[in-house]
């Protein structure tokens, strides 16, 4: 089995209907057929909001150890300074590229959070794609109630 790029492999009209998949399996039997061997999109491949939360404590974390580390080696006389940058980088480590991807996530996932119908049931969380009634996890391909345990917003879940 061979792996090769797709970008060779694409002509012009499928370059332009279809956002490009970095690899695709050669099947010796078809050919440079562009159709077979694709990978096809799983559920896992789209941006969630458990991995924004996660990388935000890790990066927050190690940041803390990193100034408690220099702290060691800034005198007492300079103790001002030493909380600034620990803010300072706390907010350009941690908070800002949290900020970033969580705008990234919300982008993303704005056809799902305003276009479905989960999107107008009373039991969606749009802040985490999440159906509270059945405790799973949305996207546009799945619903997890299949449309029957749908209830719609009252007014004031809407205002």
């Amino acid at each position: 089995m061979h792996i090769a790029s797709n970008s060779k492999h694409f002509n012009k009209a499928s370059r332009v209907t279809r956002r490009p998949i970095q690899f695709r399996i050669l099947d010796p039997q078809h050919g440079s057929d562009p159709q077979h061997g694709e990978r096809s999109p799983r559920n896992g491949d789209r941006h969630a909001l458990g991995p924004v939360i996660w990388l935000a404590m890790l990066r927050l974390t190690a940041t803390m150890f990193g100034s408690w580390y220099i702290r060691q080696y800034i005198p007492s006389s300079e103790y001002g300074v030493w909380w600034g940058i620990t803010i300072a980088a706390i907010y350009g480590i941690a908070i800002y590229p949290a900020q970033i991807q969580y705008s990234h996530f919300k982008r993303i996932n704005r056809r799902l959070i305003e276009q479905t119908l989960c999107s107008s049931c009373r039991y969606f969380n749009p802040e985490g794609l999440h159906c509270m009634q059945l405790d799973e996890i949305v996207s546009e391909d799945y619903l997890p109630c299949h449309g029957e345990g749908w209830e719609p917003k009252s007014f004031e879940d809407v205002a």
